[in-house]
């Protein structure tokens, strides 16, 4: 009895209150629950607001945090990499991180393929410095130089109405609406002018003008806010690059003066017939929008095969083509800064040098080097030649190149077996300081070959029966993959360290010798032609090496022998062996 009464009574009373902890931990989850819900509608209200204000600032937005995204993935990754996962060997860790390297690669890709515009144009950046991006990367980022997304019809209308306030059909008598090809920039379009010449019409992709500072300035915080995490990763240079130049590629008016500028520059070098640069036309060039001659030709991105069926050698393709460069580079210190494949067409002509022409496209980004600078190139590129370990590092002081992390790894290494150059300017046994490493890895990065090779190199960087001949591409990617995985951070310090014009030489470099590759064309001739340019320019400004002008005219004989040898011996030897394999 008195047990029912109790039973009744205690369950008239209140349930016991939960422990204060409990009650907090309710109270905090639904804070952050209202939180969360917040945010999340705020999100979602600002960007339906941004999405109805301004479509163009949203699809910014959207880009930005595509990059942030994957930037964050690929610093989880490489982080565990590096300073958590075990690795028992140094073969187990190379494995490792080119396991990573193959897993992000396409990703980057992907990456700049759906943003477009300003991350095609890092892609292509990137896809062309091999001596500082793993091949895996390089590979990937190759599909960057094909074909990019065009523009619709319809915001192409909308560029000729902001710029002329008229429609294609109402400037010229034909317009192809389907573009004849689409660059990260722009796309180009086939036209008719009044009176029935034919030109090439570039026109900007519509809403890059309007966004690319936010854009850059979108990028330059993310790579800042992942190397305050890691400082491994310095890519600022890279950011800083683009920062300075592609507001100058998106004004098509500084183009057209550029190609007026290239084209003299083609004459006083005597290639006036044997590169073509297009005429441009003032009355129909805008900021946005530019007028040329249509100039036919195919691609550099064709294969050996397809030239020498037309009966032009690959050899001398690439030869000219370096010719043309080191006439811009070392000559007159006017820099074409975008030379991939896919701005330079070639065709038979029978009355030109070699019975074939060159055409130089795309002259939106050029570089001015001080002459100081082009000299202090002048005198590294001599200097390497000739095996004149203490010029080479006199020239990469000039530059002002250094590199701490470089002194700290290789004495980690616990030896020094750098050689020639080692003894130039280091005492014997030391590792040298970070100028002397800093201008190795300048030079090992020029010659597209390993830091220890560069460094142990004997009789010459340039041993054009040795060093270069017989190797074939493969044998020179993996060399190279080894040395980037080994100091890799130590090239972005060199970088990081040179005058920022020399980047863009340095890109123009990479892209004449990956030319020579698809062309199996050997790696020294672009190198020999920059060598032979670099001696002339020397010679006349009165800067002679050590021991007199005789060493200069010898090393230009040298390279003048080895240019008139390769093409007209060695070359067709590749030729008869391609056209037997493929028989």
């Amino acid at each position: 009895c008195w047990a029912g009464s109790f039973q009744a009574v205690g369950s008239c009373l209140p349930p016991p209150s939960p422990p204060m902890a409990a009650r907090r931990s309710r109270a905090l989850l639904r804070a952050l629950g209202r939180g969360s819900g917040a945010v999340g509608g705020g999100y979602v209200l600002g960007s339906a607001a941004l999405y109805a204000y301004d479509r163009d600032d949203f699809d910014a937005c959207l880009r930005l945090q595509r990059m942030a995204w994957l930037a964050s993935r690929m610093l989880a990754s490489y982080s565990w990499h590096m300073h958590v996962a075990a690795h028992p060997t140094e073969v187990a860790r190379e494995e490792s991180l080119r396991l990573c390297h193959e897993r992000h690669a396409p990703q980057v890709r992907d990456l700049c393929f759906r943003n477009g515009g300003v991350y095609i144009k890092l892609g292509q950046l990137l896809g062309l410095m091999d001596h500082v991006i793993p091949f895996e990367y390089i590979e990937a980022l190759s599909g960057c130089f094909d074909s990019c997304p065009p523009s619709s019809t319809r915001d192409v209308d909308a560029v000729f109405a902001e710029e002329f306030g008229k429609s294609p059909l109402e400037l010229f008598e034909s317009f192809e609406d389907r573009p004849l090809a689409s660059a990260s920039l722009a796309q180009v379009h086939r036209a008719t002018l009044p009176g029935g010449r034919q030109v090439a019409v570039k026109v900007q992709h519509r809403p890059l003008l309007k966004t690319v500072r936010s854009e850059i300035a979108g990028i330059e915080l993310v790579l800042s806010l992942v190397r305050s995490l890691e400082p491994a990763f310095g890519f600022q240079w890279l950011v800083e690059e683009v920062k300075e130049n592609l507001p100058k590629e998106l004004d098509f008016r500084l183009e057209a003066q550029n190609c007026a500028r290239c084209r003299t520059i083609m004459e006083r070098a005597g290639l006036a017939n044997a590169v073509v640069v297009p005429d441009t036309y003032s009355s129909f060039t805008t900021q946005r929008v530019l007028v040329m001659d249509f100039e036919e030709g195919q691609s550099l991105a064709a294969t050996a095969r397809d030239m020498c069926a037309e009966g032009v050698r690959p050899h001398a393709v690439v030869k000219r083509f370096s010719e043309a460069y080191a006439a811009m580079t070392f000559s007159e210190g006017f820099l074409h800064c975008d030379p991939h494949p896919g701005n330079v067409l070639w065709r038979r002509r029978k009355d030109a040098p070699g019975g074939f022409q060159l055409v130089l496209l795309d002259h939106g980004l050029y570089r001015e080097l001080p002459r100081e600078l082009r000299l202090s190139y002048c005198r590294l590129w001599r200097g390497i030649a000739l095996a004149d370990g203490e010029a080479v590092l006199q020239a990469t002081r000039e530059l002002g190149v250094r590199s701490e992390w470089l002194v700290q790894k290789l004495n980690e290494e616990g030896r020094d077996g750098l050689g020639r150059l080692a003894s130039a300017s280091a005492p014997a046994g030391s590792v040298g300081d970070p100028e002397t490493n800093a201008g190795k890895m300048l030079a090992a990065m020029l010659v597209a070959k390993s830091f220890r090779a560069v460094a142990d190199g004997d009789g010459g960087f340039l041993r054009f029966d040795k060093d270069f001949r017989g190797k074939n591409t493969a044998d020179d990617r993996a060399e190279v993959a080894r040395y980037i995985s080994g100091y890799f951070r130590g090239i972005l310090e060199v970088l990081d360290s040179l005058p920022r014009p020399m980047i863009l030489v340095l890109k123009a470099n990479d892209c004449l010798r990956a030319t020579a590759s698809r062309f199996d064309v050997p790696p020294s001739v672009p190198l020999v032609v920059s060598c032979l340019a670099c001696c002339k320019a020397l010679r006349a400004s009165g800067d002679f090496a050590a021991g007199g002008g005789w060493r200069i005219r010898w090393l230009e004989f040298r390279c003048w022998f080895f240019l008139s040898l390769e093409g007209a011996v060695s070359s067709r030897l590749r030729g008869l062996r391609r056209a037997l394999a493929g028989a």
